[in-house]
Order: C-alpha cells, then structure tokens, then sequence
C-alpha cells in the first residue's frame, strides 16, 4: 500500500544521525563501533558475528561519509517509499543492505578489514529510483559544474564507475563491492516486488 508520508526514509536518516553522533561523542567509541558493529568478511565466512551485515550499516566514518549517504537516502527513499509502503519500504532497504554485504563479503573472503556504511543500501534505493522514476531529475557534477540528468542515466553512470573501480581495485577504503551488491539487489528486488504501474502513476 502506497503511503503519502516517509515516514521511514526520515526513520533510518533520524537512527543514522543518532548512530553517528553516540560515536563521535567519545574518541574510544569510534574504534569500539567499528570493531564490534562493523562487517569483517573473514567472520562471515566463518559463521561469526552474522548480526553485522545489519549492524554495519549505521555506522559511518565521518561527516562527510554520512552527510552524502543520507542526502542520497533522502533524495530517493522519498518517492520510493510512497509507492512500496511504509514497511515493504523498509523491508526493501534492509534486504539491499544485507544483500550487498553478502555480495562485498563473498567478493573478500578473506578479508579482515571492517566494513562500515549505508552505502550497500541506498544503492539498492538508487536502483529502485532508476526503474521506477526513470526520467525524474537528478544532479550529477562534473567537476564542480551541477548537471541535471534522468535518473536511469545517472544510475546507469554510478553502476558503471562502482563497477570500474571494482575490477581495476577502486579507491582504498571504499566499498566498491558493496555498491554494485546493494544496486543489483536494488534491482533485482524491485523487479520481482516493487510496485505495479498503477500505484506509481498515483504519485506522480
């Protein structure tokens, strides 16, 4: 059922926020949070630790990671969340965001470097963005030039670098792999449950 509010696109953007602040409010408990809550491949191979692929995606690095996270959050769980529902909604970014750990983990089996961040998440919400508002309008910079282009060209654009970045070995500390895992699990979810056409052309 379709819901007029966002309410849990502002839920997750409030709990992250609340998160980030608890870790920056003391210096051990930065280290602590992503020692203990983080994604370790190499556990997860070995059957450890398994509640970290839902742990780990509210915890986020700096000001600047979380502050584009939960931009890009607000920006496309907003519509996203009108259609599905509420709670399919929340069910949908919860399965992205593990669905894309899983994916990071199996890509980095070895692995024993944490993993934190609601990247692996929105990009599933980026995917379901694309296929359900292909032509709305998103900013994209080149440089520092903003350009507004359709959301299916800017999704297909990120894909494609996260995918580049993936096979040439990316940029250290970057999950490459969980992005990519995150937008076909976005995909492949919002295919299969996402809404029927008649419920999207209700919120445009």
């Amino acid at each position: 059922m379709a819901s007029k509010v966002s309410v849990m696109t502002y839920l997750l953007i409030v709990v992250n926020i609340m998160v980030f602040l608890v870790q920056q409010s003391d210096p051990s408990y930065y280290d602590h949070f992503i020692n203990n809550y983080g994604l370790v491949p190499v556990n997860i191979m070995e059957g450890k630790n398994l509640f970290t692929l839902v742990t780990s995606m509210f915890i986020h690095a700096n000001l600047i990671h979380i502050g584009l996270n939960m931009l890009f959050l607000l920006i496309t769980g907003d519509g996203c969340e009108r259609v599905m529902g509420s709670s399919r909604f929340l069910v949908f970014y919860l399965a992205c965001g593990i669905l894309s750990g899983l994916f990071h983990v199996y890509m980095n089996q070895t692995s024993s470097v944490p993993t934190i961040g609601a990247s692996g998440a929105i990009f599933g919400v980026l995917a379901a963005f694309a296929i359900l508002f292909p032509f709305r309008w998103l900013i994209s910079l080149f440089g520092l030039i903003p350009v507004p282009i359709p959301a299916i060209i800017f999704a297909f654009l990120m894909v494609l670098i996260e995918t580049a970045y993936v096979a040439s070995g990316g940029v250290p500390n970057v999950a490459h792999t969980a992005h990519v895992g995150g937008f076909l699990a976005g995909v492949f979810l919002t295919l299969l449950f996402g809404p029927r056409k008649r419920e999207i052309e209700e919120q445009d």
